[in-house]
């Protein structure tokens, strides 16, 4: 006989939905459902729309991440099971015609992007309705995206399908840059989670009447754990500045190497250090070219966490992330890496936009303006030339502001209990119709 493990029955059931997962780059999600995992009252089935392209340089942690996900579209689309989606469709148009019918309908009339965006919300529909199909047989309370993009129109298709709860977290360019049916998906969700204030004013502005209270702010987090500062600082022949962020114009990098020339001019044997990937590749190796700066600044590419934290640890004096808006409207909500920075007690200069002064309060480093290299380079110049104590209490500044503030196990916490609530929810709604169906 089988023996019943209670515990593994009251544990919440969560499914978490992506669009692209994993990614060097949101590693705060591997960070979130390990931790809720650790807390003990959750089971995670992890799904991703897409599968990241490669996964050579990812940890161990994120290739094990990556082995356990339901990918529902392949790599490559010569493996996608075209007659799976054919099918998927026709059994819902079968089963449940109505709700079908209604939430096309219902997303096209209120999509305003033209025959384009037609075209695009017909698809994600269509997505929905396979995730629906796969997911059908599958125990869960409830779904909870990353990034308020294509994904969570396909959780709200899951939701009308399958009669799960959903939320999401947006985060910066997913609010900013293409985002579509925001009150529909906002209005349909059981909650939204977002990062910063200032994305909560802005969605508030833009989208007048929409339910502000359903729009909960947990900052991004950092396990401070997993940040251990070097005590003894070991002394550099130069002055170290590192920047982590993917080689995109939202990052500033551009802004950067144009200040660390600016340093030099100044007499200031700077080096620089950028990590991450991207577009911007060449417009950057250029600009360095163009400065001169071969011997000054490097581009390290892609790197595994542990590799980030060693640079953090034994390498950098600063660390700096010259964020701007981009021309499109990309821009940065609260840059993670900034935070683990903090956490690492590395005085941080950034630029003075969206909530960067949410997590750069007041003697943890120097905020700038936007596009503005000079301003950049005198900031950075300042703590360059500062005594050690002044740095060291810069530093133990912005390791407390994270700890206070941005700390991974207290949002988890704050998330979980969100959870909760919205499966509690969910199960007296159920018992409250139990008991109507009873009664008639």
């Amino acid at each position: 006989m089988k023996t019943v493990n209670h515990q593994e029955l009251n544990k919440i059931k969560l499914v978490y939905l992506i669009g692209t997962y994993p990614e060097l780059t949101n590693t705060f999600i591997d960070r979130e459902i390990t931790t809720l995992r650790q807390l003990g009252g959750f089971q995670i089935r992890i799904v991703s729309l897409r599968s990241p392209h490669t996964i050579d340089s990812y940890s161990p942690e994120q290739k094990a991440l990556h082995q356990e996900t339901l990918y529902l579209i392949p790599e490559r689309w010569s493996r996608f099971n075209y007659l799976k989606f054919i099918l998927a469709n026709l059994y819902f148009l079968l089963f449940k015609p109505q709700p079908y019918f209604h939430t096309l309908f219902e997303l096209l009339t209120h999509s305003k992007e033209g025959m384009k965006g037609w075209m695009r919300t017909i698809l994600h529909f269509w997505q929905g309705v396979y995730t629906s199909f796969l997911l059908r047989h599958t125990d869960f309370d409830h779904l909870h995206v990353h990034f308020m993009d294509r994904a969570v129109l396909v959780a709200l298709v899951v939701s009308r399908f399958l009669g799960k709860s959903y939320s999401f977290t947006a985060h910066a360019a997913d609010i900013y840059t293409g985002a579509t049916l925001v009150r529909e998906k906002i209005e349909n969700a059981s909650f939204m989670v977002t990062v910063s204030h200032y994305n909560k004013q802005h969605l508030q502005a833009a989208y007048p009447g929409i339910q502000a209270d359903k729009i909960h702010l947990l900052h991004p987090w950092v396990d401070v754990s997993h940040f251990r500062p070097n005590g003894n600082h070991p002394p550099h022949g130069s002055f170290h500045i590192l920047s982590v962020g993917r080689l995109v114009e939202k990052k500033g990098h551009l802004d950067l190497i144009d200040a660390v020339n600016f340093l030099r001019e100044k007499g200031v044997d700077a080096e620089c250090q950028i990590v991450g990937e991207g577009p911007l590749y060449t417009k950057l190796k250029e600009r360095i070219t163009e400065h001169g700066l071969q011997d000054h600044a490097r581009l390290l590419g892609g790197l595994p966490q542990g590799n980030v934290l060693q640079l953090l640890k034994e390498w950098a004096d600063v660390f700096a992330l010259a964020c701007v808006i981009s021309e499109n409207g990309d821009r940065d909500g609260i840059p993670v890496s900034l935070a683990e920075a903090m956490a690492m007690k590395l005085p941080v200069v950034s630029t003075d936009i969206v909530g960067i002064r949410e997590l750069v309060q007041p003697g943890s480093g120097f905020l700038v303006p936007p596009h503005d290299p000079a301003a950049l380079a005198e900031a950075l110049y300042t703590i360059a030339s500062q005594d050690h104590a002044s740095t060291t209490r810069m530093g133990y500044k912005g390791r407390e502001v994270v700890e206070n503030e941005f700390n991974l196990l207290k949002g988890t916490q704050a998330l979980a209990e969100l959870f909760h609530q919205t499966v509690r929810k969910g199960v007296v709604k159920n018992d409250m119709k139990e008991v109507s169906h009873v009664i008639n």
